[in-house]
């Protein structure tokens, strides 16, 4: 009998990260697919295995636990590794080494010693893109046979067009109208807030009083927090400008269904879950034209480049002036969406795992 071991620990967060996200939307694909004969899945969490320490999980617990009952395989889809067995985890971006300034110093050196040690230590590595496949070949040196491609997806449940019933409740309970712009994300340097701030700004300063496009803001904060709510204070915008915090998802699936256009400015991503998220909904894109986004998105977007709000703000001003544009990206939101499944990955994680 051959056991695979995976690690939920990471999907039993109330709130929820694109990382933590990625874990619990594959694992449970993973719990619906057929086994092989005499296979096994065993899960890992603090509940099944006893442990209630806020550290040490990973390097204590986990690395026990492969010690006294070693799987063949142990597959971790959020980060870390423990010390000993067959290892196979997940590279969800490198931006610690690409953008360093928009990462904490603390936390850009614990991601570092973590990714030397999954590049020592993982027989194979997920990657959610073929861009952060082709990262991981040039910046960590890791040869292409070592890693496959497991991508994101979209949890269709959730993200879907909506009727006016469900969408009309939410936009109510923020007072919101039906002209605005909106962000979903983690509010924190690499998300580069404050770009669509700056170009919410130039494009209120050309509409005069009286206009009703809003900018809405939503997720929890990060790092540099402080200043993007000091950059939204000092605004000549602010009026206009709604900061909502983290939601449910489905209430960002609502406003996402109810908005002009989508924003998604980030210096850089590993993937970009919400810019697809948000096609599913049939929300028009307009995101910062690197990479992952071009990948992942192809024509379903206008790209822009994140150091220029001046661009951005012109982009707003069109989609404002004519509503044509973001319809004619709809259809090709939907087809990038349905581009990706869980079902997919899971499979694909499987079969590697049943390799390894």
């Amino acid at each position: 009998m051959s056991t695979i071991a995976i690690d939920e620990s990471s999907t039993k967060k109330v709130n929820r990260s694109g990382v933590e996200w990625y874990a619990y939307h594959l694992i449970e694909a993973i719990k619906k697919q057929s086994l092989a004969d005499g296979e096994k899945v065993v899960f890992y969490s603090s509940e099944n295995l006893k442990w209630w320490l806020p550290f040490g999980w990973m390097k204590g617990r986990v690395s026990w636990e492969m010690w006294r009952r070693k799987p063949d395989v142990l597959f971790v889809p959020a980060q870390g590794l423990p010390l000993c067995g067959k290892r196979v985890g997940v590279v969800h971006d490198v931006g610690f080494r690409r953008v360093a300034s928009v990462y904490e110093s603390g936390d850009r050196r614990r991601q570092e010693r973590e990714m030397k040690r999954m590049v020592k230590r993982a027989a194979k590595i997920f990657c959610v893109s073929e861009f952060t496949k082709r990262e991981m070949i040039e910046l960590f040196k890791v040869s292409q046979d070592r890693i496959v491609v497991a991508p994101n997806a979209v949890d269709t449940n959730v993200y879907r067009p909506m009727d006016e019933s469900a969408i009309a409740p939410v936009l109510q309970k923020y007072r919101l109208g039906r002209h605005f712009f909106l962000y979903v994300g983690r509010m924190d340097a690499k998300k580069n807030v404050k770009t669509i701030i700056r170009a919410f700004e130039l494009f209120k300063a050309s509409r005069g009083l009286g206009d009703p496009f809003e900018l809405v803001l939503v997720g929890s904060p990060g790092f540099k927090f402080s200043e993007i709510k000091t950059y939204v204070e000092r605004s000549n915008a602010k009026q206009a400008i709604k900061y909502l915090g983290y939601l449910p998802e489905t209430e960002n699936a609502a406003l996402m269904n109810a908005a002009t256009a989508f924003l998604f400015p980030s210096w850089y991503e590993g993937f970009g879950v919400p810019p697809l998220e948000a096609a599913a909904c049939g929300a028009p894109l307009i995101i910062s034209d690197i990479g992952a986004h071009r990948e992942v998105l192809q024509d379903a977007a206008i790209f822009v480049k994140p150091t220029e709000p001046e661009a951005w703000g012109k982009i707003l001003m069109q989609f404002a002036a004519d509503p044509s544009i973001g319809q004619a990206l709809r259809p090709k939101g939907f087809e990038r969406a349905a581009a990706y499944s869980w079902d997919a990955t899971a499979k694909i994680v499987l079969e590697t795992l049943r390799r390894v």
